[in-house]
């Protein structure tokens, strides 16, 4: 009699961690549903603070872009490589990949003309760099996003000599950018 007595709760135990384990799995694959979704105002609070927080680096000129995608012949092609970007450093800027520079250097130069241009109702439009180093000389131009929408800029790259670059990526404070820089700068 106690034989059967330990099997029959050993089958009830099976069938309750059975029960157990369905249920969990069952709520693994439902919760993600059940996240708190941002609402609007929420999103476009989190937008504005982006692009405060992106306007505030350009004017202190402590800024990074690693772009997110680049232009290949009319194609957007997606980017991943954290060593690839362009940074303003208070007072040098830094250039490394062959997507944002035309060469393969890490490059320091030195920066002739700064500018951020204005539309009419004083916000900022659009940002206008000459740079000058030892394998890169060229004008790099950053089209800014419309106010309070987010940090995403398009750049156009024209080097004095050879075709124009393009590319997009966040602009965020050089410290929190998380590119890599070699060691051996140009």
């Amino acid at each position: 009699m106690v034989f059967h007595l330990k099997t029959i709760l050993t089958l009830k135990t099976d069938k309750t961690m059975k029960r157990f384990l369905i249920l969990a799995v069952a709520l693994l694959v439902a919760l993600p549903n059940f996240a708190q979704k941002l609402t609007k105002e929420e999103k476009a609070a989190q937008q504005k603070a982006l692009y405060e927080t992106m306007i505030k680096a350009l004017e202190e000129k402590d800024w990074a872009i690693v772009p997110t995608s680049y232009d290949n012949e009319g194609v957007s092609e997606q980017l991943t490589d954290n060593g690839i970007f362009i940074s303003y450093e208070k007072t040098h800027m830094f250039m490394q990949g062959w997507t944002v520079c035309a060469n393969s250097y890490t490059n320091i130069a030195e920066v002739k003309e700064y500018e951020i241009i204005k539309d009419k109702k004083g916000n900022p439009k659009k940002v206008v760099i000459m740079v000058q180093g030892r394998h890169i000389q060229g004008k790099y131009q950053l089209s800014l996003p419309k106010v309070d929408s987010g940090n995403v800029v398009d750049v156009i790259f024209q080097p004095s000599s050879g075709s124009a670059r393009k590319f997009q990526g966040p602009v965020v404070p050089s410290k929190v950018a998380g590119f890599y820089k070699k060691s051996n700068p140009e």
